[in-house]
């Protein structure tokens, strides 16, 4: 097939995207041009810049999973921390003109000594400014299982100690501990 000759015309064609595109084309297409290929001695132009369409900024609502909130119980009973601190610590006790040394371990453990004698241990667990021991086997018919709460009062320099007896299975160590005067070391 053939085709006419073309008289000289322009082409603009943009390619988005591409950031190239054909500027012009001029002049006549010869009429010996066959539809298989047609010739075209023309510039081109490719640093013209490709047309970009950018989206405008739309406000979207973000739905977010929220962990639910989880209270925490809490014992009416407890107050705040005490500003001193009770764990690795010694406390120098007199007991009945004899000297005792209590330790809270930094493991929870608390140990009551005279001399190089052990004569009671057990574990101890902090909560708030209260103190809740156990594991004391005793004269006084203390048992292991038995638990013993005392709140915490210390001096304002935190060289002072007192437990004030709030609950204790075993009614003999409670009354005892809540008398003593605890010295630190």
């Amino acid at each position: 097939m053939r085709f006419p000759a073309l008289p000289a015309f322009v082409l603009s064609l943009s390619l988005l995207g591409c950031g190239a595109s054909v500027s012009r084309i001029e002049g006549d297409v010869p009429p010996s041009t066959t539809d298989a290929a047609v010739l075209v001695d023309a510039p081109i132009v490719l640093d013209a810049p490709a047309r970009v369409d950018v989206p405008v900024a739309v406000d979207v609502a973000v739905a977010v999973d929220v962990a639910p909130r989880v209270d925490v119980p809490t014992r009416p009973d407890v107050g705040a921390m005490p500003m001193c601190p009770l764990q690795a610590t010694l406390w120098d006790v007199d007991i009945e003109g004899m000297r005792a040394v209590f330790e809270f371990t930094m493991d929870s453990r608390w140990i009551v000594s005279v001399g190089d004698n052990i004569v009671a241990s057990g574990v101890y667990e902090l909560m708030g400014d209260q103190v809740t021991i156990s594991g004391e086997m005793s004269d006084e018919g203390c048992t292991p299982s038995d638990r013993g709460t005392f709140q915490l009062r210390f001096t304002p320099d935190c060289t002072r100690l007192s437990l004030a007896l709030v609950h204790d299975d075993c009614g003999e160590r409670g009354t005892g501990l809540e008398r003593f005067r605890f010295t630190r070391r």
